[in-house]
């Protein structure tokens, strides 16, 4: 058993760098076509490279986002499905006078740890018509500075699969029922996912962003109960989808995507309460064109794009205030923007401290 599921957490992780080597393959090969699939527009506005997340971000992006910043600006993009940490390390490696894309789109844990300095610049929220309307909570993401603003959000909570577990689940506490032995999957804490929540198990135990000592004791009694560690939540879904394991963590929107595609699961906020973090978007160090690096991510801040987005079946939950709240997010998360302010907001700053030793702790103390 134990060298089948470390096989099984092992495959988890290859699926999901074998996506990113083909995104990135994918768009080493299109150097002509458009993502969209029309003709080359470098004559018309030029060309931009933008890095994604995989999975259903990558599609919303190529499907929504893509065609509106063409028909702003005429430009081409580019995109390259890439990990945040990864997109981080590529900058770093490339140097300040060759980066390998103009757009990044990160997450809270990898954001606080890059040297912004040295791979980003500050956003010119001046020429960006549609920041004005972005909740000022989620303008400014990344500490001290105008890094980038937020443009999207994900709540996580509890996913299951109905089929099985036909009573839903009301608490984190539940991942360690006894009658779910061999049936949860988590990620680890390589994954801002997994950090967020082993901070929200180290606070239901006394813990804290400061102190996750209490979830480190409580995810060794879960070891038990664990069918697999993913290393991220697109290989978390795989596994829901793919029905290796029953219930666990995951985002909203993610879920959503999976429901929209027939998979048996659904999400519940437990009791404790849903953690959020936001995707956000910035202008790397020294881009081919910066003007064109602005007005990408003030297309994705739009309330067209921000409502497309939010829309089935992608469910990313929008920042622009004139975004309405419809479908699943209405339903299982706000109804009303003044309702985003009742979820929990980490800090990631604290966290950032010493997170790479507890990344390491639980690689060695954490296996299935």
């Amino acid at each position: 058993m134990d060298h089948y599921m470390k096989r099984r957490t092992f495959l988890g992780g290859s699926f999901a760098t074998g996506l990113a080597l083909a995104g990135l393959n994918a768009c080493a090969n299109q150097s002509e076509s458009t993502v969209d699939g029309s003709q080359s527009g470098a004559a018309q506005g030029g060309r931009l490279v933008a890095a994604t997340y995989q999975g259903n971000w990558e599609e919303a992006h190529r499907k929504i986002l893509v065609p509106a910043f063409k028909k702003a600006t005429g430009a081409d993009v580019t995109l390259v499905p890439m990990f945040a940490v990864d997109q981080v390390a590529r900058l770093q490696a490339a140097g300040a006078t060759n980066s390998p894309f103009d757009v990044a789109i990160l997450d809270p844990g990898p954001l606080i740890t890059a040297p912004k300095d040295v791979v980003l610049q500050p956003f010119p929220a001046e020429v960006s018509k549609n920041f004005k309307d972005v909740l000022p909570r989620y303008q400014n993401a990344g500490g001290s500075g105008n890094w980038g603003p937020i443009i999207g959000l994900q709540f996580v909570g509890i996913a299951y699969n109905p089929k099985k577990i036909t009573t839903p689940p009301t608490s984190w506490a539940d991942l360690w029922k006894p009658e779910y032995k061999g049936r949860v999957g988590i990620t680890n804490m390589s994954s801002t996912l997994g950090t967020g929540w082993m901070v929200e198990i180290a606070k239901m135990h006394g813990g804290s962003e400061a102190d996750l000592e209490p979830a480190f004791k409580a995810v060794k009694e879960l070891v038990p109960n664990l069918a697999a560690v993913a290393p991220n939540l697109g290989a978390l879904g795989t596994l829901f989808q793919q029905g290796e394991i029953d219930i666990g963590l995951h985002n909203l929107s993610s879920i959503a995507l999976l429901q929209s595609k027939g998979v048996d699961v659904d999400w519940v906020i437990p009791k404790e309460g849903s953690y959020a973090f936001g995707a956000s978007m910035h202008v790397v160090k020294n881009p081919a064109n910066v003007e064109l690096a602005a007005a990408y991510i003030d297309a994705a801040l739009s309330t067209e794009v921000q409502t497309a987005m939010a829309e089935a079946p992608y469910y990313i939950a929008p920042v622009n205030k004139n975004a309405p709240l419809t479908g699943i997010l209405a339903e299982k998360i706000a109804t009303n923007f003044d309702d985003y302010e009742k979820y929990i907001y980490q800090d990631w700053e604290t966290i950032s401290k010493k997170r790479n030793e507890w990344i390491e702790r639980f690689n060695k103390e954490v296996t299935v």
